[in-house]
This record gives structure tokens, C-alpha cells and sequence, in this order.
């Protein structure tokens, strides 16, 4: 047997299979990549971009849509309902998301956004299922040719702090940062952080009402987006923006108490913050009410939430006492719980929300 000749004949049998696959190759990406950059040139080219249309109303003659995406993954969307009077322009703002040839609106609302995205670059607006709305009218938001701007005027919510004269926003939807401006209801603003914070530069969840507009910014005037504060609404130094799209289990986790009856939680030195575990095992109650330990039971049924057998330790706190009493005759009254991302609200028979914690994660 001629092991040379045999060689040989494997060498150009792989060679001819490697030309084959090129060709296959070659073909197959021919044919997919016009679809793939179609729908990939929405999102990978030319921020900002915004889109505009009118679409159905259920009872108004049509609501305009404006929504602007930037390459940070933020978005502002704008809605006008035509013919509805005062306060009919509302914001929403958040992340934007693509997945494959859909782009969706991640946001502290409920109720979802999502548009199917066109060949031609124009954007349509799907059912809560992700799914195309089968009817004769409009749904369509076109691409604009030139940037049409949105300057969202709303409640913000955000991580401020404040240092030098000079105030930071960290807003917790979109995650953009912008700077104050020293005007309108800022110096309430100022004066709320500082009776709060224990340290400079602390950054702090503030709740201010106003408006974005660009401003240049003094040392390179380039234009900034900017915040005018014109409402300093609230402050809740024990709580973060959370990680949005993301909800934490209600079980196992532990939750550090940051709002009781609409006030803010104050952990005072060399004594425990008020927080409570509701294990899965045996559903049992465990935690401190900031002065003593916190133990119990619970009953759980889809939204209902009962606590029962509710008992502590009996130490005496220099600090607090207000506080943990009144932790343990809210949780006497709690009847249902929701979970908004990395905040779990208590409410009462009402539904009136009297507490409110966030999940922390434990090393």
C-alpha cells in the first residue's frame, strides 16, 4: 500500500470540503445579512434618535407619541392626548432594550412598551404579549429625519448629592446624571439633603419635581442636559434607585425598613436597623424592630400578607422606642404586599401603603 498516494488524496478531499463550507458560508451570510442590518441600524446608528407619530385613543381622537433613545440605553418617551384639557401630556422614563428585531421600554410602569421594528426604520407598537396588533389602523411611529427633542417636566427620582455649591442628579430610570441648577426650589432641595446627610458628597434618594433643559456648562460650554428643581418633594436616606427590571423574592430575603407611615427611617449608633426575613421554612417571622429582636409567623396567599404570634425581646434603647412600636403596630395591620423591583411595599386593609423596605444583600 502507497501511504504517500493516500496522503495526498486526504489532503486535497479536505481542502475541496474547506472551499465548500467557504461557499456555504458565503451564501448563508448573503442571504441574512441585508434582514440583520435592517433591523440592526435602529439601534447602532446616528444618537440620538426619535421617532413620532399619532396613534389610536380609546377616548380621545389620537395620542402623539414622541420618543427619543440615546446610546446610553436611556429613553424619554413623551405622550400627548389630543383634545383632553389640562395635564394631558405625561412622561415616562427608562432603559430600552432590543431584543432581536423588537425594541422594548423597560420603566417603572406596569404595563409595558414595545415596538416591532421595520425594514424601513419606522417603528410599530406591539400588544402587552409582545405580539403585532392585527388591525387597520395606524400604530406606526416614524423615524424623524433630525433629533426632535423631549424635555420630560415631572416627579424625578434620583441619587442626589450635593458638594462646593454645586448639586448632582442621578436620576434612577435612565441612570443619567445631570447637574442642578442653583435657581427655581433649589435651595429647599440644598437645605433637605444637608439636614440629612452625614458626610459630604453622600449621595441621597430625593424625590423633586421640575423640568430637563440644556444648559452650557460653565468650565467647556458644552451644552448638558440640566435639572431645574421647582418642588423639593422628598427625601429617604436609608433607600436606593434598586436595579431596574430586576424583582426580588418576597421569601428568604432580608428587608432593611427605609419608610414607616410616609416618614423616613433614622438608624441611630450601636443599635440594629429595623428590618424583617419572612423564611419559607415553617413561614417564620424574624427580625428587629431597632431596638429588639423581632420573631413570629405569617400567612401568605398570592397578594395577602397576615403576620401573627408577633413577639420581641423586651431591652430598653435610648433611641427609637417611637419607632419600634410603631413598626410592631403597623405589622399588626398589614393585609397585602407588592414588590417594585428591590422595594417591598406593606399595605393595610385599604390597600394604604404604611411601610416600605428594601432588599439588601447580605455578605
Amino acid at each position: 500500500m502507497n501511504f504517500t498516494d493516500n496522503s495526498d488524496q486526504m489532503r486535497l478531499e479536505f481542502n475541496m470540503l474547506k472551499k465548500w463550507l467557504v461557499l456555504v458560508s458565503i451564501v448563508f451570510f448573503s442571504a441574512c445579512s441585508p434582514e440583520q442590518s435592517d433591523k440592526q441600524r435602529l439601534i447602532i446608528e446616528g444618537f440620538p434618535v426619535s421617532y413620532s407619530g399619532t396613534l389610536p385613543c380609546a377616548d380621545c381622537p389620537g395620542i402623539n407619541y414622541r420618543l427619543n433613545l440615546f446610546a446610553d440605553h436611556s429613553y424619554y418617551l413623551q405622550l400627548h392626548y389630543l383634545e383632553s384639557g389640562d395635564n394631558s401630556t405625561f412622561y415616562q422614563l427608562g432603559q430600552w432594550q432590543q431584543h432581536t428585531d423588537q425594541l422594548r421600554l423597560l420603566s417603572d410602569d406596569p404595563q409595558q412598551t414595545a415596538f416591532q421594528i421595520e425594514k424601513d426604520g419606522n417603528i410599530r407598537l406591539l400588544d402587552q404579549e409582545y405580539v403585532s396588533i392585527n388591525t387597520s389602523l395606524n400604530y406606526e411611529l416614524q423615524r424623524d429625519d433630525t433629533f426632535q427633542a423631549v424635555y420630560p417636566v415631572m416627579q424625578f427620582h434620583g441619587m442626589y448629592s450635593y458638594m462646593a455649591d454645586s448639586g448632582i442628579f442621578s436620576e434612577c430610570l435612565t441612570g443619567q446624571r445631570w447637574f442642578v441648577a442653583q435657581e427655581a426650589d433649589n435651595a429647599a432641595l440644598e437645605s433637605l439633603y444637608l439636614e440629612y446627610a452625614e458626610e459630604t458628597n453622600q449621595a441621597l434618594l430625593v424625590e423633586a419635581t421640575g423640568y430637563i433643559e440644556p444648559r452650557a456648562n460653565s468650565d467647556t460650554g458644552v451644552m448638558q442636559p440640566t435639572l431645574i428643581v421647582t418642588q423639593a418633594d422628598d427625601i429617604w436616606p436609608g433607600e436606593t434607585c434598586g436595579k431596574l427590571g430586576y424583582n426580588e423574592n418576597l421569601l428568604n430575603t432580608y428587608w432593611k425598613l427605609t419608610r414607616l407611615n410616609d416618614e423616613p427611617i433614622e438608624v441611630y449608633e450601636q443599635q440594629r436597623e429595623p428590618s424583617l426575613i419572612l423564611a419559607s421554612e415553617e413561614n417564620r417571622l424574624s427580625g428587629s424592630d431597632g431596638c429588639n429582636r423581632i420573631m413570629g409567623g405569617y400567612q401568605l396567599r398570592e397578594d395577602k400578607l397576615k403576620f401573627n404570634r408577633i413577639a420581641s425581646t423586651m431591652m430598653a434603647c435610648p433611641q427609637g422606642m417611637e419607632t419600634a412600636q410603631a413598626l410592631h403596630f403597623m405589622l399588626e395591620k398589614v393585609r397585602y404586599w407588592q414588590i417594585e423591583g428591590q422595594h417591598l411595599e406593606l399595605a393595610d386593609v385599604d390597600g394604604n401603603v404604611m411601610a416600605r423596605f428594601e432588599a439588601v444583600h447580605l455578605q
